[in-house]
């Protein structure tokens, strides 16, 4: 195979491109490498895969550049929380996402992501506690890892404020209050292993969930809850292809982990794109279409 291959060294593993082109190339492939500022030229050329080693982040980048040029995709995880690759079923163990990476027998999945005014996104946009909690997790992760993001949940929880939002879904209002965080889903996978319930990745449709304003103490309750795959009430949820939130001025997104001054914004769906995923994931998905 023809291999395109994007690293991002700055992620939190910190893997070497060369090192990683080598050993896509043991098999017989082709490999050619490119940076993140040369997704574009590495989604157009013509490569059989797209091969992304990096975070949420870069995959996200990457993401939108085999949609528009209708690239396949092929995810080494190589962030810190890798919440994506999990949420896809890709092995944590990087030994054997290569191994899927360079296998020209391997299944691929349709998949869609999503735009925040044109920010893509695989997982989670959000305001609120989100971007709190990525705050106070910035500066742990390096030592903590995963772990941090959890810390940061249970600090932005201890300290953080409610914001004022109005949603639209499809062109209709269909929600304006106070908020603890509201989230915009295209994966639904974040914050170093969750996953929101109902979000599904294999369609265009969007999900937002908004977390209703109340006491600190049953926040706890209820963000546990989503943690669990779950609902513990005061959550709710819309569906639909067109997202617009306003929010109050000043407030910040966190989008896939990266914070930016966004304000007012539309989400859109992005994609599709086919993912390389393993056998039984695959599979499994194929099934439930049926």
């Amino acid at each position: 195979m023809r291999l395109a291959l994007v690293v991002n060294p700055k992620s939190g593993a910190g893997r070497d491109a060369d090192e990683i082109a080598d050993r896509l190339r043991k098999p017989g492939h082709e490999v050619e490498t490119f940076t993140l500022d040369d997704v574009d030229a590495a989604a157009s050329s013509g490569a059989d895969r797209v091969v992304v080693a990096g975070g949420d982040g870069s995959i996200g980048t990457v993401f939108a550049a085999c949609a528009k040029h209708h690239a396949t995709l092929a995810i080494l995880p190589a962030g810190t929380a890798n919440d994506f690759a999990r949420g896809m079923g890709i092995p944590a163990d990087f030994d054997a996402a290569i191994a899927l990476a360079a296998d020209p027998d391997a299944r691929d999945q349709t998949i869609w992501g999503a735009t925040l005014d044109g920010h893509p996104f695989v997982n989670v946009a959000s305001i609120g506690l989100a971007v709190d909690a990525a705050k106070e997790a910035a500066p742990l992760k390096k030592q903590l890892g995963p772990i941090a993001y959890a810390i940061g949940a249970l600090k932005a929880g201890m300290k953080g404020t409610q914001v004022h939002t109005r949603v639209s879904v499809d062109g209709e209002r269909v929600y304006e209050g106070d908020v603890w965080q509201a989230l915009v889903a295209a994966s639904g996978s974040f914050g170093g292993g969750v996953q929101l319930p109902t979000a599904d990745a294999e369609t265009k449709e969007m999900e937002i969930f908004v977390l209703e304003a109340g006491s600190r103490a049953s926040l706890i309750r209820r963000v546990w809850g989503m943690r669990q795959g779950g609902n513990r009430g005061g959550t709710q949820i819309f569906q639909g292809h067109e997202i617009h939130i306003d929010v109050d001025p000043d407030l910040l997104w966190n989008v896939d982990g990266e914070i930016l001054d966004l304000g007012d914004v539309t989400a859109a769906p992005l994609g599709p794109v086919q993912v390389v995923l393993p056998a039984e994931v695959a599979q499994a998905w194929w099934r439930r279409t049926k």
